[in-house]
């Protein structure tokens, strides 16, 4: 399993000054600049792989803001049904007007993202997608499922059949065949994006792929990873199964999803032979999508979670923990108290040989201050404590653009290391296995919960 990363003028900085590349580089279509193209023939001449991405991402944003009102409404509807249940509706559980009007709504989020769809110029996406001289090629998608998960317009509240998910995994079909039949395409690997919402809409793409020829494949993600809801319940085949306690509904979506595509494939006597997780970038979720997939599978993911944590959230992944997120104001606090980071990213290992890490005169900084509550304010004020504590704080203007990059490149480099530890030469399903069961063994979290749901799925 590999992390591919953002290909950002970020990114390649910070990496080419240390002289490490990440496993593979990801341009989207809507990114294309001279700028970026320039970035990709550097990354080509460096014999490094590049996935030249569809650039569906605004599409789907803009869809799902047009009808964020009223599925929101929908969805307060719903949840008022499920406390007065006790569980969640479906079935008979859900009135009729509210089914009604469910469906009619997931049909008009489906009629407004086709039309977003037909508008690209199919001719000048892929252009614009070889322009970058990739090695691999996510084709043109139908995007409709994904902003029905992104609205949470579920099929027990729709009511809405495998049927109508086929109609849009066709649709993609389409669409990828005519990108995989066009001759510039012959020497390199296309990807036809499937998209599920369940297990057996997912075995049923999976199906309709192989049978197209599809050895290719990939799936949105994004919309996946953000569901903040939970569910007590799943249907794989005719089994209904009630989980004994509600789990974070995208672990368990994510494991049925692609467990779901890679049964499909079998079921037609087919293999899927390279993987891609577009948006992938939780660590606790990678080994669900190594234990998902066949060992002879080559498993890639890619997000800009890297970029946004350490950008927006200040936040880096713990290389000790798992890729656990942890805030700079944490990581001082830690600090503080007598703790450690552990500096072993050549990003981070580099900018503390360049710019200094010095825990003890932070700690007596803090003692001077009269131990203050570590916030913001305070890690964006020039100190004596700022001063000793470089990476993690926002006091010094001048340093800023260093510290950035740094963050941004350990961040792709955690999860690079992580994915790696899932290798795609044999046995990772068992290492996804043991991994689960060791983070399931700790403290029970929402993550752990969510996993414990996901191993039902894919180690039954």
């Amino acid at each position: 399993m590999r992390f591919v990363a953002n290909l950002r003028q970020e990114t390649i900085d910070v990496f080419a000054a240390q002289e490490v590349q990440p496993a593979a580089y990801l341009l989207s279509a809507h990114r294309v600049t001279a700028a970026t193209l320039e970035a990709a023939a550097a990354v080509r001449a460096r014999d490094l792989p590049l996935f030249a991405d569809n650039g569906t991402k605004p599409l789907i944003e803009d869809t799902v803001a047009a009808f964020e009102q009223a599925a929101g409404a929908l969805r307060l509807a719903v949840a008022a049904l499920r406390r007065g249940l006790g569980h969640i509706p479906r079935g008979n559980d859900v009135p009729r007007a509210l089914r009604m009007s469910a469906s009619d709504l997931a049909s008009e989020i489906v009629r407004h993202a086709t039309r977003l769809s037909n508008a690209t110029d199919a001719s000048s996406l892929l252009a614009t997608q070889l322009s970058m001289r990739p090695t691999d090629l996510i084709a043109q998608e139908d995007f409709a499922t994904g902003c029905l998960i992104a609205l949470g317009l579920e099929r027990e509240t729709t009511g809405w059949s495998v049927a109508h998910i086929d109609a849009r995994n066709r649709r993609s079909l389409r669409l990828w065949r005519r990108v995989i039949d066009d001759p510039r395409c012959k020497a390199m690997r296309v990807y036809a994006v499937l998209s599920a919402m369940d297990y057996n809409t997912a075995r049923s793409a999976g199906r309709l792929a192989a049978k197209a020829g599809v050895r290719n494949a990939a799936i949105g993600i994004a919309g996946i990873t953000l569901d903040p809801t939970a569910t007590d319940f799943m249907v794989l085949g005719s089994a209904s199964i009630r989980l004994q306690k509600p789990a974070p509904r995208r672990y368990l979506r994510l494991a049925q999803v692609l467990r779901g595509i890679a049964d499909g494939f079998v079921d037609a006597g087919k293999r899927i032979e390279c993987f891609h997780c577009l948006g992938l970038g939780a660590p606790s979720m990678f080994p669900i999508a190594a234990g998902a997939l066949s060992d002879a599978t080559r498993v890639t993911t890619d997000a800009t979670s890297p970029i946004h944590d350490a950008v927006r959230d200040r936040v880096l992944y713990d290389p000790k923990n798992d890729g656990d997120r942890i805030s700079t104001r944490e990581i001082v606090e830690r600090i503080l108290d007598g703790g450690a980071w552990p500096f072993v990213s050549p990003f981070t290992r580099d900018f503390r040989r360049r710019f200094g890490n010095e825990p003890g005169k932070a700690r007596t900084a803090w003692d001077a201050l009269g131990r203050p509550p570590i916030t913001d304010l305070l890690l964006e004020t020039p100190s004596a404590l700022t001063g000793a504590l470089p990476l993690f704080v926002e006091a010094n203007a001048e340093l800023q653009s260093e510290v950035v990059k740094t963050r941004i490149a350990h961040n792709h480099w955690v999860l690079g290391q992580l994915s790696e530890s899932f290798a795609d030469d044999g046995g990772r399903r068992a290492v996804a296995l043991s991994t689960i069961d060791r983070l399931v063994a700790q403290t029970a979290t929402v993550t752990t919960r969510g996993l414990l749901a996901a191993r039902q799925v894919l180690f039954p």
